[in-house]
C-alpha cells in the first residue's frame, strides 16, 4: 500500500471525492475548518495554491471517511489579546 508521500492527489479531486461521498460544502467546512466559499473554489478547481494546511485537512478528513473513522472539527486559530490591549 502506498502511503501519502507516494500518491499525488489534486486538492479538487479532493473535494469532488468527498462531495460523492455525500458531504456538503458546508459538512466539508465544519470539519475542515476551510470556509466553504473556499472549498468551492478549490473543488472547481479555480484555486492554484491551496494552502498546505487546507490540503492537509481535505486530505485527513478523506482517509477517515474512506477507513470510515469519526472526525474531530478542526480548530480555528485565534489569537489572543495581550493584557492591556
Amino acid at each position: 500500500m502506498k502511503n501519502r508521500e507516494e500518491i499525488a492527489v489534486k486538492p479538487s479531486e479532493l473535494v469532488q471525492a468527498l462531495r460523492a461521498m455525500g458531504l456538503t460544502q458546508k459538512q466539508i467546512e465544519a470539519r475542515t475548518g476551510i470556509p466553504q466559499p473556499t472549498i468551492s473554489k478549490i473543488g472547481l478547481g479555480r484555486v492554484r495554491d491551496v494552502m498546505s494546511r487546507h490540503y492537509l485537512a481535505l486530505l485527513k478528513v478523506y482517509e477517515q471517511e474512506v477507513t470510515g473513522q469519526l472526525v474531530q472539527p478542526a480548530r480555528v486559530y485565534t489569537p489572543r489579546k495581550r493584557a492591556g490591549e
